[in-house]
């Protein structure tokens, strides 16, 4: 099996090339060689018994992509590349250059490659919104209220007709808020969600810039890994036609989360957690689901994490 990881220096596709390492297989046939891409160099994990190949650059470009091609071609890609919500909202243009450009260009050279790979796409809860119910399942109406969101739509449409057709074996993982991402804070959506219990763990104060009382869906990223593994495995029959599911999360508030931090103060010092509301993320997020399920996945083995307490533990024993 040769596998490509898009957006491989990021959060989620560094635990991804973790997890695919691990198994050391896909769909039960041995890795031959994972080639990992992002906009700078991915790191390679050291003592991997399975060749990794790590290249920069930029998915919109046909020069990178026939560089990662060549002649072998893949016979699974992951896509995690990604331009966030804050990021797609701001510029439109950059946005769909990103998230549907790149995409497109994927899309035709896997095309072009003789045989049809396995594509697995990292989706997102953004790709709902409006007016929800309490509880959102795989089949909801998807209304998204952010352009970042819009694309991810789009998406999952592209790549359920390339599956249609029969050229890429596509399936989609709607993702929930993916916690905890490590380093200094940054200004995407779910990362501000991450800080409030990233920043008290680390000993530094944050300033929560949602509700207290406001719910959000969470899975930890080991979850998030494992889960885009097992979907790639999983028979496209049982995705059904749109081949796009929810990845079931845990749902919990902002003041649940302040709460579970002194849980885990054995040998630290917390930060404090205070709260000062701002209206534009707080529009963002009440577009989002609040419960995000799916019955589907849950039948088919694909589950989150079961408590906060668990995604904590997993980022201090990543912390070290």
């Amino acid at each position: 099996m040769r596998v490509l990881v898009t957006g491989a220096a990021g959060f989620i596709g560094r635990h991804l090339t973790d997890a695919l390492l691990a198994a050391g297989t896909l769909n039960g046939a041995p890795l031959q060689q994972i080639v990992l891409t992002d906009l700078r160099a991915p790191e390679a994990p050291q003592g991997s018994a399975v060749p990794i190949t790590t290249r920069s650059g930029d998915l919109r470009d046909p020069a990178l992509l026939e560089a990662l091609f060549g002649t072998e071609g893949f016979d699974s890609v992951f896509h995690l590349a990604a331009s966030l919500t804050g990021a797609a909202e701001a510029d439109l243009g950059h946005g769909l250059s990103v998230n549907l450009l790149a995409l497109l260009r994927l899309l035709e050279r896997c095309r072009g490659q003789g045989r049809v790979p396995r594509l697995v796409f990292a989706s997102s809860i953004a790709a709902f919104g409006g007016s929800l119910p309490e509880v959102v399942e795989d089949d909801t109406p998807r209304l998204p209220q952010t352009s970042y969101g819009t694309q991810k739509a789009m998406a999952e449409l592209l790549l359920a007709d390339h599956a249609r057709r029969g050229a890429v074996d596509a399936r989609s993982l709607r993702l929930p808020i993916v916690m905890i991402r490590p380093g200094v804070p940054s200004p995407a959506v779910s990362d501000r969600v991450a800080a409030i219990l990233r920043e008290p763990l680390l000993g530094r104060d944050v300033a929560c810039p949602l509700r207290p009382d406001t719910p959000l869906p969470l899975a930890s990223v080991r979850r998030v890994a494992l889960a885009l593994r097992a979907l790639h495995d999983l028979p496209g029959e049982a995705l059904g036609p749109s081949r796009a599911i929810n990845l079931p999360a845990l749902t919990a508030t902002p003041a649940e989360m302040a709460g579970a931090l002194p849980r885990h103060a054995a040998g630290r010092s917390l930060g404090r957690v205070t709260w000062a509301p701002d209206p534009a993320l707080q529009a963002v997020v009440d577009g989002w689901p609040r419960r995000f399920q799916s019955a589907a996945a849950a039948r088919l083995g694909l589950r989150a994490s079961e408590t906060l307490d668990d995604i904590i533990r997993s980022f201090l024993l990543e912390a070290g």
